[in-house]
């Protein structure tokens, strides 16, 4: 984190020195009309030559610290108690003493200052400077160590929400992975069971159905790639599973499929047409004598493609679901797969159940992914 937070706010050099050089001009004109206001001697050599003496201070002193302290607050800030402090007084202390050396030989190479009696005129410029570099650094340093301080409890917020991110997806990848795992067994077990009371009375067509198996489960173990599938796809699961159950239960078992050509591009949770169409097999047809009739109808409303799989059994409501199974599994995956943009929906009408499932008709790649 100190790595990504040295590298967010890292300036380059060349204009942190041009900050800190423009800044103390700045500094030097106001204090020089301030001497010359209050100076008696208002001669035009008096003020260059305070001019040059207050430029030559503030870019030897105050620069030093300008660019020093950017540096050294944020290290400074990570040290708790009086060491803090110790090192800033320190600190300070040291580049005052080096920026005064600087600018009295500076002044004196240029004949600002009498080249006689060095120490007394250092003594006399760290005196004068030190006060106004430490109001000067504290300023800075309680700027930085504010600005560092922001700096990382926005990183660590920044890195709790990538956490929980991370978090989410894993959960999402979790109880997709379990759905699944539920799925394909149960798919399994029942085709398996149907194509097993073909093979005393029509081997030749037992064999043909386990063809049709063979298809259907390369589809389910492909299927495992990918959190959806293209309804085209979707709908020729159905029509084999169908096939597959027909030739079980002959004519008990009628049905339709009536799915648009331009609606078979929409991405829909693999199996889950085949799950509610187990659903309408089990109970409508399976359990009477006349057998029964399964409708698979897919319309576009509005943003929303709608596939209805309906039945004239019995009939059921939403309360009759059993959790973990059949149509509670695939409410599930739609949930996961796509949060509130999907729904699943029961309904009666004239002696047929009507199961729909209500998926947004927009590009996979718009989808929530895992």
């Amino acid at each position: 984190m100190s790595t990504a937070l040295d590298r967010r706010s890292k300036v380059p050099f060349s204009r942190r020195l041009l900050i800190a050089v423009a800044v103390n001009a700045a500094v030097a004109i106001v204090v020089l009309l301030l001497r010359a206001w209050l100076s008696v001697d208002r001669s035009v050599g008096w003020i260059a030559v305070g001019f040059i003496i207050s430029i030559v201070y503030a870019n030897s002193v105050w620069t030093l610290s300008n660019l020093a302290l950017p540096s050294l607050a944020p290290r400074f800030s990570r040290i708790t108690g009086p060491s803090s402090w110790l090192l800033f007084s320190s600190t300070m202390v040291v580049i005052t003493v080096v920026g005064c050396i600087l600018a009295v030989l500076t002044l004196v190479a240029i004949d600002i200052f009498p080249r006689g009696n060095l120490w007394k005129l250092l003594f006399t410029s760290m005196c004068l400077a030190a006060p106004v570099s430490f109001i000067i650094g504290f300023s800075k340093y309680v700027y930085e160590g504010m600005r560092h301080r922001l700096q990382m409890t926005t990183l660590k917020l920044a890195a709790k929400e990538l956490d929980e991110e991370r978090a989410r997806k894993l959960a999402v990848e979790a109880r997709l992975s379990s759905l699944e795992s539920r799925v394909h067994p149960h798919f399994l077990f029942n085709t398996l069971n149907s194509i097993s009371s073909l093979i005393q009375d029509d081997p030749a067509l037992a064999e043909r159905m386990v063809e049709r198996l063979s298809a259907l489960l390369r589809f389910s173990l492909d299927s495992n790639q990918h959190r959806t599938v293209p309804l085209g796809k979707e709908i020729k699961i159905v029509i084999d599973y169908l096939e597959i159950e027909k030739a079980r239960f002959g004519d008990r078992l009628r049905y339709s499929v009536d799915v648009p050509p331009e609606l078979e591009s929409v991405e829909v949770p693999p199996l889950a047409l085949q799950t509610l169409v187990e659903n309408s097999v089990k109970y409508a047809v399976s359990q009477r004598r006349d057998g029964g009739k399964v409708e698979v109808k897919a319309r576009l409303e509005g943003g929303f493609v709608k596939i209805a799989v309906s039945d004239d059994g019995p009939g059921f409501t939403s309360e009759m679901i059993t959790a973990g199974h059949g149509i509670d599994n695939v409410q599930g995956r739609l949930a996961a797969l796509f949060d509130d943009r999907a729904s699943l929906s029961i309904s009666a009408h004239e002696g047929w159940t009507r199961v729909t499932l209500a998926v947004p008709n927009e590009p996979a790649a718009a989808m929530v992914r895992v």
